[in-house]
C-alpha cells in the first residue's frame, strides 16, 4: 500500500481533478446538523461537509436504489433488462462505518443469490474514504467498525495542514495520478501525526456497546420483558430502517399499463417494521405483535446475520438513534435485554 500526503490547500483541487474524470458524489450540509450525499456537479468544491459523521441517508442508495426498474415487459418484446443511465460515481468521504456497512450489503446481494443490478452498481463504482472524530452517538467501536483495511480504494486521515492518504487499489492509484503533483510522499512527521490523531480518536469515544456475546446472549432471551417495553415504545414507522446503511429488505411490485400489454417490475426499499411485511395469503400476519417485528430487527442486527455470514450487520453509525422519533436508542435496546436476564 501506497502511503501520500494532501495538502489541505489542494483538496479542492483534486475533488475537481476528480470530477473532470467522473460524476463525483461529496457529502453536504443541508440543513441544521443534516448533511446528505450530492453529486459535485450541483454544488461547489466549498460546499463539502469534511466536518459531517453521517448523511440522513446511507450511502448504500447508490448501489442499492430507493426504488427501480428491474426489468420492463411487454406482449412484443417480452422481457427487458433497463439499462443502468447513471453514471457510476466516485463515493467521496465514506467513513469507515459506512465503509463497513457496504461489506454488509456486499455480502447480502453477493453471496448465494447474486444480485445483478446491485453488483453491477457497486463494481463500476469507486470509494474515496474519509477518517472522522466520533460524537456521542457513534458506537462503532464496538462493534470493530471504527478501522477499515478494504473496500476503499483511496483513504484520507487528517494530519496537520493535510491529509495522509492511503492507496488500496489500482483504482485508487489511477485516480491519484490524474494530477500526481498535487501529491508528495508521506514523510515520518505526517505519520507521528497519524498515529497521535488516532489515539485521540480512540478515547473520544463514549457510547458503549458490548457484543461480543450478543448472539450467544440473544439466543435464550426471545421471551425477555424488554421486547413488550420496547413494543409498546415504537411507532414501527421505518425510519430506522430507511437510514440504516445495512438494512436490505424490500418489496417487489408490477406497474402495468391500462392496456395489460406492457409493465415494468419495480423494487423499492421496505422495512421488516411494516405490519404488511409479513402479510400473507387471507390476510394473515405472521408477524402481527409490534414487539415481534421489533426484536426481529434486532435480532437479525446481532444474531441471525452472524450466525448466516459471520458478522453482525450494526455498524454503529448512530443514524437509527438520530432519526428514531420514539427516541429509542439501538444500546439501551440490548442493555435491558441484559439487564433483564441478570447479565
Amino acid at each position: 500500500m501506497e502511503v501520500h500526503f494532501l495538502p489541505q490547500a489542494h483538496l479542492s483541487q483534486f475533488l475537481q481533478v476528480l470530477a473532470d474524470h467522473a460524476r463525483v458524489v461529496v457529502p453536504v450540509k443541508v440543513g441544521k446538523g443534516q448533511y446528505k450525499f450530492r453529486d459535485l456537479n450541483e454544488v461547489s468544491t466549498e460546499d463539502v461537509a469534511l466536518e459531517y459523521l453521517r448523511t440522513m441517508v446511507p450511502p448504500k442508495k447508490y448501489f442499492f436504489p430507493p426504488e427501480e426498474v428491474l426489468y420492463r415487459y411487454s406482449t412484443e418484446t417480452g422481457y427487458e433488462e433497463p439499462v443502468l443511465e447513471d453514471e457510476p460515481p466516485i463515493l467521496f468521504g465514506l467513513h469507515p462505518c459506512d465503509l463497513h456497512g457496504i461489506r454488509v450489503t456486499d455480502t447480502f446481494f453477493g453471496d448465494r443469490y447474486q444480485d445483478r443490478h446491485y453488483l453491477r452498481r457497486r463494481e463500476q463504482s469507486r470509494i474515496i474514504g474519509l477518517g472522522c472524530m466520533p460524537d456521542e452517538k457513534c458506537f462503532c467501536q464496538s462493534n470493530r467498525t471504527d478501522h477499515i483495511e478494504d473496500i476503499y480504494d483511496l483513504f484520507l486521515w487528517e494530519v496537520e495542514e493535510g491529509y495522509l492518504t492511503l492507496v488500496r487499489t489500482p483504482a485508487g492509484h489511477e485516480m491519484l495520478h490524474w494530477q500526481r503533483d498535487l501529491f508528495s510522499f508521506a514523510s515520518r512527521e505526517h505519520i507521528n501525526q497519524h498515529q497521535a490523531y488516532l489515539e485521540r480518536r480512540r478515547e473520544a469515544f463514549t457510547r458503549q456497546m458490548p457484543t461480543s456475546d450478543l448472539p450467544d446472549l440473544l439466543r435464550f432471551e426471545q421471551d425477555s420483558p424488554a421486547w413488550k417495553d420496547l413494543g409498546n415504545s415504537c411507532f414501527a414507522c421505518g425510519a430506522c430502517s430507511m437510514v440504516c446503511p445495512t438494512c436490505t429488505c424490500f418489496n417487489v411490485y408490477d406497474k402495468t399499463d391500462l392496456s395489460g400489454e406492457s409493465g415494468e417490475r419495480v423494487r423499492r426499499w421496505d422495512s421488516c417494521l411494516f405490519r404488511d411485511f409479513t402479510r400473507i395469503a387471507g390476510e394473515e400476519h405472521t408477524r402481527p405483535e409490534r414487539s415481534d417485528r421489533v426484536s426481529n430487527r434486532y435480532y437479525h442486527k446481532e444474531q441471525g446475520f452472524v450466525e448466516q455470514f459471520g458478522m453482525p450487520s450494526c455498524v454503529g453509525c448512530g443514524r437509527c438513534i438520530d432519526s428514531c422519533i420514539a427516541k429509542i436508542d439501538i444500546t439501551q435496546v440490548f442493555a435491558k435485554v441484559r439487564s433483564s436476564c441478570g447479565r
